[in-house]
């Protein structure tokens, strides 16, 4: 009888912790309380037990998070992997055997960012991908954002290029027609003012020529909220402080300072001289006419292009 009220008491003493003489008290007479009492509390056999099931259970957690640990280490390693490769063929302007011709081939779900492309026949170069605007893959070709940058420059320089990819920049005439040159894209202008407004004006088809043609601009189906201020620019060829090729009397790029695809002159300019004040002289400053008007220099412009096929 004794025996099975101990084997019952080690079960107990497992479930319910120490048992003392007030648990013990209902279950035995009180002939037998007093030995068995003294058993369970000297005996070091629940102490055993105790350790033994502690020892089992840190055993197979230890076992289990190790696992989960590798598990987790091996899907790291592989997108590490992943990521190296793709970094690899961003640097040389190729995905998986394939071509980056511009931001158009990139995965839709990389972020906006600096990426290295590599249009047909040309050598490889960097350029700003911007990733969330309108469905994304936009190759920027010109941002404006506080007047750091001087843009009134020469033809050289609007040539090759100037500024800083993650700030001020335009990407130069010779980069934008050897892009135009690959297929048909599209132009998308965002134009943002001192109020914290913003309007856009997006075109079918924009392509702009090589220096032989004096990087002359081919621009139409608009649509956007901005109004139409670049049509009038259609057919220009492109005008610099020291490159005359518009259709004045005087050279509109020192008469209102710029650098544009001017005629007599313009009704768009986002490439004038910087105002902090908002109103300015008659067409001076960064102007787009049909939204702001002639006296308004704008705070803030990107250009952005994106390949249709």
């Amino acid at each position: 009888m004794i025996a099975r009220h101990l084997v019952f008491l080690k079960v107990a003493s497992i479930c319910f912790g120490n048992l003392n003489e007030t648990y013990i008290a209902p279950l035995i007479g009180d002939l037998q309380r007093a030995p068995l009492v003294a058993l369970v509390n000297t005996s070091d056999i629940r102490q055993n037990i105790l350790k033994s099931f502690k020892k089992q259970l840190n055993e197979k957690v230890d076992n289990l998070v190790k696992q989960k640990l590798k598990n987790i280490n091996h899907r790291i390693q592989k997108l590490e992997e992943k990521w190296k490769s793709f970094e690899k063929d961003i640097s040389t302007g190729t995905k998986k055997g394939k071509v980056i011709r511009d931001c158009s081939d990139l995965p839709k779900d990389v972020r906006s960012g600096i990426y290295r492309i590599k249009p047909e026949k040309e050598k490889a170069f960097n350029v700003y991908c911007e990733m969330t605007i309108d469905s994304g893959r936009w190759t920027v070709i010109q941002r404006r954002k506080n007047g750091d940058l001087d843009f009134y420059l020469g033809w050289a320089k609007y040539k090759t290029g100037f500024g800083h990819l993650n700030r001020e920049f335009w990407m130069g005439n010779d980069k934008i027609h050897t892009l135009t040159s690959q297929g048909r894209y599209e132009l998308r202008i965002d134009l943002y003012d001192f109020d914290n407004n913003q309007a856009y004006a997006k075109y079918q088809h924009f392509y702009i020529g090589n220096e032989t043609s004096k990087y002359k601009i081919s621009v139409n189906g608009y649509s956007g909220t901005a109004g139409d201020s670049l049509h009038y620019s259609n057919g220009a060829r492109f005008t610099t402080l020291d490159m005359d090729n518009d259709d004045s009397i005087h050279n509109c790029a020192t008469y209102h300072p710029g650098a544009w695809w001017y005629k007599s002159c313009m009704r768009s300019n986002l490439h004038g001289d910087y105002y902090i004040k908002t109103l300015i002289g008659t067409w001076n400053g960064i102007i787009w006419n049909t939204w702001k008007g002639y006296q308004y220099s704008l705070k803030a412009t990107s250009m952005m292009i994106r390949r249709l096929c």
